[in-house]
């Protein structure tokens, strides 16, 4: 996966993504958190996904909602492996 931060300043962030699974759950966190932000699709000129985030502390909202994606993709990956092993 590669990620690029292509905006960094106060309040605003904007990463480019090389698929849309991530900057996509990165996004529902975000919403639920009421945090401004929206994602985008490639575009000739703009080859990447992007995820654009504006909030007072913008690193911060993302760093919570990287947390929290991170927290329910290992619990997802946990919950896989004991239905697969129970599968056996």
């Amino acid at each position: 996966m590669e990620i690029k931060f292509i905006q960094k300043k106060k309040g605003v962030i904007e990463l480019e993504f090389d698929n849309k699974v991530l900057p996509n759950a990165l996004f529902g966190v975000l919403s639920e958190k009421n945090i401004d932000a929206y994602v985008y699709g490639p575009h000739p000129l703009l080859p990447g996904y992007r995820l654009h985030v504006e909030a007072p502390d913008a690193m911060e909202g993302l760093n919570s909602a990287l947390s929290r994606v991170e927290k329910e993709w290992k619990e997802f990956g946990n919950l896989l492996k004991k239905e697969l092993k129970s599968k056996k």
